[in-house]
């Protein structure tokens, strides 16, 4: 599986991050520069998830709702926005589109603040899909969200007999870490800020105030959870991708993660080791 088959993104810590997953046309956070990426696929879209209010994640939103409104398009379908319960920020940037887009959308564009543990149904879906909300850990005091998709498939039992359940095929932390995900199995692809490396960590925090995941970390959870493809995203722009290929091999080396490794730069996802290539060196 290539994830570039599955996703259209962009991600530079600071700058924006977002991630549109077009299988199930559900977009995750909505960073500066999406509406201008996606074109007419924004059209596409029928659900944005964000996962908290820093501007790197939410600034391209406004933009977003007004291209749809005013490029030639289908305008039959709805726009469905998720965002963390009590977000101020969000809040404020709601209000601002409310008042900006006030009677001249010609789209229902709804709204709905989420909390953990809230699941949302993707009617759109070719199969049973839904979205389940969970808490990370980032900004002190602010809720922050992650989600995954998770897909009803037949599969065998241990019996040998045919039955639906639930698979995970996508994880999105967005900019948190410390995920309670799902209980539903391996999953497919996974999303996972790493910021830093280790070795800047503790200075990052202290400069900042905010906690992020570091390429270690990432690929540390990635192995405790056997993702199947574990994309690296939200990287800062202090890094070659020299140096994020050689930490992470590093890091899968000692965790022993056996998926496949991405690294989400800019509008490209880099394959730094695929699921079949668990010796390979260097950037593929």
């Amino acid at each position: 599986m290539n994830p570039s088959d599955l996703l259209i993104s962009f991600s530079l810590a600071l700058y924006s991050t977002w991630f549109y997953h077009k299988p199930t046309r559900c977009l995750f956070d909505a960073g500066e520069g999406v509406a201008t990426a996606l074109g007419k696929r924004i059209f596409a879209i029928r659900h944005i998830f964000l996962s908290h209010g820093h501007e790197d994640h939410v600034s391209g939103l406004a933009n977003l709702v007004n291209a749809r409104n005013l490029v030639a398009g289908d305008q039959d379908k709805p726009l469905n926005l998720y965002y963390p319960r009590h977000d101020p920020w969000i809040a404020a940037l709601l209000e601002y589109i409310e008042k900006k887009q006030s009677g001249l959308l010609r789209y229902p564009f709804y709204v709905q603040p989420v909390e953990p543990g809230d699941e949302i149904e993707i009617g759109e879906a070719k199969r049973p899909t839904r979205v389940s909300v969970f808490e990370t850990t980032h900004a002190p005091g602010r809720l922050c969200l992650g989600f995954e998709i998770e897909e009803e498939r037949k599969v065998l039992d241990d019996a040998g007999q045919a039955v639906y359940k639930l698979v995970p095929i996508f994880f999105y932390s967005g900019d948190g870490f410390r995920a309670r995900r799902s209980p539903y199995g391996r999953i497919e692809l996974a999303v996972h800020e790493a910021t830093f490396l280790e070795r800047d960590a503790g200075e990052a925090a202290r400069r900042i105030g905010h906690r992020h995941c570091t390429v270690e970390s990432a690929i540390g959870w990635g192995a405790s959870e056997d993702a199947k493809a574990l994309v690296l995203c939200h990287v800062s722009d202090r890094y070659s991708l020299e140096e994020i290929a050689s930490a992470a091999r590093a890091a899968a080396h000692e965790s022993k993660f056996r998926g496949g490794l991405y690294v989400a730069h800019r509008d490209l996802i880099i394959p730094l080791r695929s699921e079949q290539q668990s010796g390979a060196t260097g950037l593929s």
